[in-house]
């Protein structure tokens, strides 16, 4: 393993550990206003504060002469699709579904990776993967879940919500060659910006209430947490592993966001952590490691940088 690739590992493990924790920020944040709002209030911020680092030369962009077709596309899937049917996935299921469901992302990253940018794999690496995520749905399925028909229209949007960021996986791995991180996470948190504010606005959102909820202690911490670090930080380490490693072994990490979350629960939260989550815990952390420890000695091809 190169430097190139122990930093694409370090990556999207930190991205993991942040996004892992910002269950809690979001739980607080949505308490104090609805779920557009913050996610307006979350791409403003980070867009704000990109913007700053690169008006000071912080950090550099340069898009003279590239497809921005490219980016546009990707960033249908993420972060505006994403969001959008996570937020309404969220709203008609259960957590515990949206976790069982989001389990699944590192298959369908693997089977796209596959497909699509002819990535190596193999039987060791696939049950690795497989194992990851039953470790995730053994935790969730253990707390029981009662289905309705909202539920599975929650579960369908979740779904989506699953492939729509194992898409913008796949492109971000894809348009490495031809876009920096620094310039995919940009161009991210303006399209999202732009999209959320629309429907802010079409949602018929009052300005001065939103400015008013700044205001609240409380509110901050979350809202800067969820804008810098899980929007904005996220966005560049996800990118920045993309580009170093394969998305079917970045994807798999996916899943150390659900060991995080019954950590940090047990800790701020004081939850009770139980027999079952140490054990799916333990499958999750032996199917990361098998996983990559598994995967092909073989490079893969080089990646096209022509349009999708």
């Amino acid at each position: 393993m190169n430097n190139n690739n122990k930093l694409g590992y370090l990556a999207v493990i930190l991205s993991n550990i942040i996004i892992g924790l910002s269950f809690l920020f979001t739980k607080k944040a949505v308490t104090a206003t609805d779920p557009i709002t913050t996610l307006f209030l979350r791409f403003f911020i980070s867009f704000v504060v990109i913007s700053f680092a690169i008006f000071f030369k912080i950090v550099k962009v340069n898009f003279k002469g590239k497809n921005l077709k490219k980016l546009v596309f990707m960033s249908i899937f993420f972060p505006s699709g994403f969001f959008l049917f996570q937020s309404f996935g969220l709203k008609y299921g259960s957590s515990s579904e949206a976790g069982i469901i989001s389990a699944l992302t590192p298959a369908i990253v693997l089977i796209f990776s596959i497909i699509f940018l002819k990535e190596k794999t193999n039987i060791k690496q696939i049950m690795s993967i497989i194992l990851s995520i039953f470790g995730v749905i053994y935790i969730f399925s253990m707390k029981g879940i009662s289905l309705s028909l909202d539920n599975y229209l929650g579960i369908f949007l979740i779904f989506i919500s699953c492939i729509c960021f194992s898409v913008y996986s796949i492109l971000s791995r894809k348009f490495s060659n031809e876009f920096n991180p620094v310039e995919i996470c940009f161009f991210m948190q303006l399209f999202g910006f732009i999209v959320f504010l629309i429907m802010f606005i079409f949602k018929g959102n009052d300005f001065s209430d939103t400015v008013s909820l700044f205001k609240d202690i409380s509110f901050i911490g979350p809202i800067l947490y969820l804008s810098v670090l899980s929007t904005l930080m996220t966005s560049i380490l996800n990118n920045y592993a993309f580009s170093k490693i394969e998305a079917s072994k970045a994807g798999v990490f996916f899943n150390i966001s659900t060991i995080v979350s019954i950590v940090a629960g047990a800790l701020i939260l004081h939850e009770q952590i139980l027999y079952y989550h140490i054990i799916g815990c333990i499958l999750i952390i032996i199917g990361i490691f098998g996983a990559n420890y598994f995967s092909p000695k073989i490079e893969t091809k080089n990646i096209s940088s022509k349009s999708v």
